[in-house]
C-alpha cells in the first residue's frame, strides 16, 4: 500500500467531506475504510450529515457488515477463486475482506453513487482491487448481504437467489419488527457499528441460505 493517500473528490463528498477520517473497524482491524470521524458529533451535526439528501450509510461500517468481514478473512477458502458480490455494500468492506481473502473478482453492489465512489477509495486505501455496480451482475458464485432486511421481498430475493444455485450468505441484527429468515445462522457475533449510531443494536447474526 503506498504513501499517498486517495483524493476526495468535494462534489461527491458536499458537507461530509470534513466529518471524514481514515478509521479500523473493531472486527477487522486489517482494513482502513474512509468514515465518519470519531471526533464527530453526530447529533449536533445531523442536518449537515444529511445535507445530501439522504442518509450516508456508507460512511459507517454497520455491526453485521464488519461480522461477514470477519466471517470471510477467516474462511477465506469460502471466496477463493470465486466471484463474489457485496450487495448493499455501502463501504464495501466485505468486498475488501473477499478480496483479500483471494476472491477472483469482488464485486460492490450499491444504487448510491456515493457508496460506489467510496468504495473504490476504500480499495484504493487498502491497495486492493474490486468492482463496483449499480446491479448485481448476472454470474457470480457467492453473494454477501449485510443488514438489508428492512423489507419482505429482499428476504424473498435472497432467497430466491440461493434457490437459483448461488451460495448466499447473510449477516443481520435481528432489528424489532425487520423481516427474519426461516433457517437458523451459522453463529452470532458481538458486533457494533463503527462509529456506533446504532445502539442498542450489537449482535450480527450470520445464515448461509
Amino acid at each position: 500500500m503506498g504513501s499517498t493517500e486517495p483524493v476526495i473528490d468535494p462534489e461527491l463528498t458536499q458537507a461530509l467531506g470534513q466529518f471524514l477520517a481514515v478509521r479500523r473497524p473493531p472486527l477487522v482491524p486489517e482494513l482502513e475504510l474512509w468514515l465518519v470521524a470519531g471526533h464527530v458529533d453526530l447529533n449536533a451535526r445531523c442536518a449537515e450529515l444529511l445535507a445530501g439528501g439522504y442518509a450516508p450509510y456508507w460512511a459507517f461500517c454497520w455491526g453485521s457488515g464488519q461480522a461477514l468481514a470477519r466471517y470471510v478473512l477467516d474462511r477465506p477458502e469460502i471466496v477463493l477463486g470465486k466471484v463474489i458480490v457485496d450487495f448493499g455494500a455501502g463501504s464495501a468492506v466485505v468486498a475488501l475482506a473477499a478480496a483479500r481473502a483471494g476472491a477472483r473478482r469482488a464485486i460492490a453492489v450499491d444504487i448510491d453513487p456515493k457508496a460506489r465512489a467510496f468504495a473504490a477509495l476504500n480499495a484504493a486505501r487498502n491497495g486492493l482491487s474490486i468492482e463496483t455496480s449499480e446491479r448485481v451482475p448476472a454470474q457470480w458464485d457467492v453473494l454477501f448481504a449485510a443488514d438489508v432486511l428492512y423489507e419482505e421481498p429482499i428476504a424473498s430475493w435472497l432467497q430466491a437467489r440461493a434457490h437459483d444455485g448461488g451460495t448466499v450468505y447473510v449477516s443481520d441484527p435481528h432489528r424489532h419488527g425487520a423481516p427474519r429468515l426461516a433457517r437458523e445462522p451459522l453463529l452470532s457475533m458481538h458486533a457494533t457499528t463503527c462509529p456506533d449510531v446504532d445502539y442498542p443494536i450489537c449482535n450480527a447474526f450470520i445464515h448461509r441460505l
